[in-house]
């Protein structure tokens, strides 16, 4: 998984490199007459306070486990460069996450991971107007994390047994890195990486860095840009 991360930013660097020297004279900030330029369609109607609302997902480890995660961002968005705004976002495959602790062999125990988090997140864009620029979010917030032996039935829907066997809130912190490629003037295309670091997590018998690790991130936004 890292050399994928290494050759992902490596990539990020170079579509960097090359749109920004094909970027057209403008003024100081990096606007060509306050206009956004997408792939397929030029917009003339400059705002300066905008938003987005849109799903997002991402690809993770938990200690070699793959995890999928989905959630939904919402923001306003300031000068084109600036945006504040709220994400969340939940593990998906809690299925395919069961743990096994250590107990005796004639009384095992065991139970699924679910959970997620969610904050305050901020993004700073480079050379927003340009059809193809980068963007740094960060989100800041925290989340909750539970050990149950539930599991849903897709035979047995009423079903909802289960026990919860630990759980625990914690503080969560997460910059990143994505391409963000203008496609339309009301919908945005991100893809790259974040981190994703939490300091305080307390589960039975789990490593206090379960959920430490990169992102690989999809994102799709609509609103005014």
């Amino acid at each position: 998984m890292k050399k994928n991360i290494l050759a992902l930013i490596i990539l990020i660097s170079q579509v960097s490199a090359t749109f920004s020297q094909g970027e057209p004279a403008g003024d100081s900030s990096g606007t060509t007459n306050g206009e956004i330029r997408t792939l397929f369609k030029k917009s003339d109607h400059p705002k300066s306070v905008g938003f987005y609302i849109g799903p997002e997902g991402a690809y993770t480890q938990f200690e070699g486990r793959s995890v999928f995660l989905g959630g939904l961002s919402l923001g306003v968005i300031i000068n084109h460069f600036f945006s504040v705004g709220l994400s969340a976002k939940g593990i998906l495959n809690s299925g395919n996450l069961w743990y096994d602790f250590d107990r005796t062999p004639v009384d095992p125990l065991g139970a699924y991971l679910y959970g997620g988090y969610g904050g305050l997140k901020f993004e700073f864009k480079v050379l927003p107007t340009s059809p193809v620029h980068l963007n740094f979010p960060i989100l800041i917030g925290g989340g909750g994390l539970a050990y149950n032996t539930w599991i849903y039935n897709y035979h047995d829907s009423g079903n909802s047994e289960g026990t919860t066997l630990d759980w625990d809130a914690f503080f969560v912190v997460e910059p990143g890195i994505m391409v963000e490629l203008n496609l339309l003037k009301f919908m945005q295309l991100d893809a790259g990486i974040s981190y994703r670091y939490t300091p305080d997590l307390d589960l039975m018998e789990t490593n206090a860095g379960l959920i430490n690790n990169f992102n690989v991130n999809l994102a799709l936004k609509f609103g005014k840009f």
